[in-house]
């Protein structure tokens, strides 16, 4: 396992016995660990906290290491998971990917699991999020595909949020939240 990683999942485990329980996870590498998630959080209103527990340059088979100190121990209500985009190359990253959500699933049964395809192009990502979309079931595990082109970063970080956040929320959206959420 990569220093980086393994030092960053021991401080994640750390701050996970002062986080609430039953709240949402966000579990990535590096596109997500870099995602200004709590600045667009912090504009909006949800009934639940939102931890981000990436790590940038996390492969599917670090994150079989981690996932309990980083995620199963909080036992989130809602989980959104986007690996995949370290592991080009690695031939057995589909199955162990198809592994961790399984473990996932058993470990926490009533936790709604939303799988974040790669935006990348080319035969590894097409097969990547087809492997992806193959776990679905449209009840507990859904597929999100995410924006993949905008006018800049910054419109590209906001579409992406937008998707996002309509997930992080249990009830239906009023709205006053509605105006909030697109004005992001």
């Amino acid at each position: 396992m990569k220093e980086n990683v393994r030092v960053k999942a021991d401080a994640m485990k750390m701050i996970n016995d002062i986080s609430m329980k039953g709240e949402i996870v966000v579990f990535g590498s590096t596109y997500m660990s870099e995602f200004p998630l709590y600045e667009l959080v912090n504009k909006c209103t949800f009934e639940h906290a939102i931890y981000n527990r990436s790590i940038s340059g996390l492969t599917v088979n670090e994150a079989l290491k981690i996932v309990d100190d980083c995620v199963i121990s909080i036992r989130p209500c809602k989980l959104f998971l986007s690996l995949g985009e370290e592991d080009e190359g690695d031939h057995d990253a589909i199955n162990r990917y198809t592994h961790l959500v399984s473990y996932i699933r058993s470990k926490l049964p009533d936790c709604s699991l939303y799988l974040i395809g790669l935006t990348g192009t080319g035969q590894f990502a097409e097969e990547f999020n087809k492997n992806i979309k193959s776990l679905c079931d449209s009840k507990k595990v859904r597929y999100i595909d995410f924006v993949s082109r905008q006018a800049s970063e910054a419109a590209l970080y906001k579409a992406r949020f937008k998707q996002l956040s309509c997930f992080f929320r249990s009830k239906p959206v009023t709205s006053s939240e509605a105006f909030t959420i697109s004005s992001i």
